[in-house]
């Protein structure tokens, strides 16, 4: 039997980010803000970078709608436009996108979106 010496546990922020990144990898459809007047998605600045802020759950979207942006309304995005249409208009005006759940934000590269949500090895079943 192996014994444990030493355990150091992780931190709750990373913690957070491996269980996001997890249901990420399960989820199968994202949610962003749209403003149907304007034609847009929202996006926001965070210092020096522009994010667009996306969820995994309607209802966090609406709850996060109604206290930043009242004039957007929760949108369901498919991988297929995500990855078709989305992600490469992020990459071209260079916006980051960024995975929020409740006042936390996670951003995540294009790669890493490819990665952890349109890899097929990993959504393909065994």
């Amino acid at each position: 039997m192996y014994k444990i010496l030493k355990l150091q546990p992780i931190s709750n922020h990373l913690y957070l980010k491996i269980n996001i990144l997890r249901g990420m990898m399960y989820c199968g459809i994202l949610w962003g803000l749209y403003n149907a007047e304007q034609q847009g998605w929202a996006m926001t600045s965070d210092h020096d970078d522009y994010v667009f802020p996306f969820w995994l759950n309607g209802l966090h979207a609406h709850q996060y709608a109604q206290l930043h942006w009242p004039n957007y309304i929760p949108k369901k995005i498919t991988p297929q436009d995500f990855q078709s249409a989305l992600l490469p208009t992020l990459s071209r005006l260079k916006v980051t996108p960024a995975l929020c759940n409740g006042t936390k934000r996670m951003k995540l590269s294009t790669s890493q979106m490819r990665h952890f949500f349109f890899n097929d090895r990993i959504l393909s079943p065994a």
